[in-house]
């Protein structure tokens, strides 16, 4: 984690003084580089043949200096060329990525751990204890957000979210496709606040990188030990809400409503449902305009003069449209019980086609 630190220092060192340079990590595995890098075996000597005192030695065509924290072998760098400018360049170096280790290292260690939490790696007598060591706030509001890429840009879009929130957010890369923020929330908070959260996510990674992105939000937690179930809330999200509101990008675990109850059924009672309530024809005889009137009829709370006027129609075309649904399954959407269980009988049928098997 801590090469994503070292990185931009390389490159930016590189760029004033022109010479190749990187990090080896205790192991002898290049983690970070700005141009050439030693070979393996010069690299594994460097590390395996070489206390941790600070000071620059010479391998090959490479200056080295090792660094770690507590007098223990962390790293070690590396700079193309033996002389004593290089070599004094090395130890300069050393120190900068040094202070970095300090600074940094005890965030990663605070993100690893929490990405530990939040699989449910930790078990829950040792979530406090753990979290006491680290000095992570255990009493203060957070929510999880899980942010779901549409292809593998996951190390841009977890920088991009790091330059996003501060030090007491956490940003933490699960996978290649989903990256979670961990957002500490302030006082007097709701749920706009939360939604606004989502919302400069979706909007700044698709300005500033171009790429679309899902945003799944658990519902808040007052205790650090609740972490794992807003994690858990949020991937639900997601999954549920990508089935039953795929044109939305940001999706609320606490939004979900019926759908979330749909999700959990077995398919055959689903599928049962359907062909008891549209004993006339199937649901999947309605053309395309009859589906976007019945969606805009639920919009506008089965308020017929409204509903027409945002279709443009006239109130007895929308009437004829109607009289036609009942027609086709038997249900007048004008009478409150059948617009529900109409409402009902659309999310089972989304349900049904997002588990059917694809081939």
């Amino acid at each position: 984690m801590l090469s994503q630190v070292f990185q931009p220092m390389l490159e930016q060192m590189k760029a004033v003084s022109g010479k190749s340079m990187g990090v080896l990590n205790n192991y002898g595995v290049v983690i970070a580089s700005a141009g050439e890098a030693p070979s393996e075996e010069i690299a594994y000597d460097a590390v395996m043949n070489n206390a941790n005192n600070g000071r620059p030695f010479v391998l090959g065509d490479f200056t080295f200096v090792a660094f770690g924290m507590r007098n223990v072998l962390d790293y070690v760098v590396y700079v193309n060329g033996t002389d004593a400018e290089t070599q004094k360049l090395s130890l300069m170096l050393s120190v900068s990525l040094s202070n970095l280790q300090v600074h940094c290292g005890d965030k990663y260690d605070k993100t690893n751990y929490l990405k530990s939490v939040l699989l449910g790696n930790v078990l829950p007598g040792d979530v406090f204890i753990r979290s006491d060591e680290l000095q992570i706030d255990t009493e203060i509001p957070r929510a999880v957000y899980i942010i779901q890429l549409q292809e593998n840009a996951d190390i841009s879009v977890q920088h991009l979210l790091q330059n996003m929130f501060p030090e007491q957010d956490f940003v933490i890369s699960i996978d290649n496709m989903n990256v979670v923020l961990i957002k500490a929330l302030p006082a007097g908070y709701n749920r706009e606040f939360l939604s606004k959260i989502a919302k400069s996510i979706v909007e700044t990674v698709n300005s500033e990188l171009m790429v679309q992105v899902y945003v799944g939000m658990g519902t808040p937690t007052d205790s650090i030990h609740d972490i794992a179930r807003s994690y858990s809330e949020a991937q639900i999200a997601l999954e549920i809400g990508r089935v039953f509101d795929g044109e939305k990008y940001i999706l609320s675990y606490d939004t979900l409503g019926i759908g979330r109850l749909i999700y959990q059924l077995p398919s055959k009672l689903c599928e049962l449902f359907l062909d008891e309530i549209f004993k006339k024809e199937s649901i999947n005889v309605l053309d395309e305009e009859t589906i976007q009137t019945i969606y805009k009829f639920f919009e506008n709370n089965l308020n017929v003069s409204e509903t027409s006027r945002q279709l443009f129609v006239h109130r007895n075309t929308l009437v004829y449209r109607l009289d036609k649904i009942e027609r086709l399954t038997g249900l007048d959407l004008r009478n409150f019980d059948d617009a529900v269980i109409f409402k009902v009988a659309i999310l089972v049928n989304k349900y049904l086609h997002a588990n059917s098997p694809k081939f």
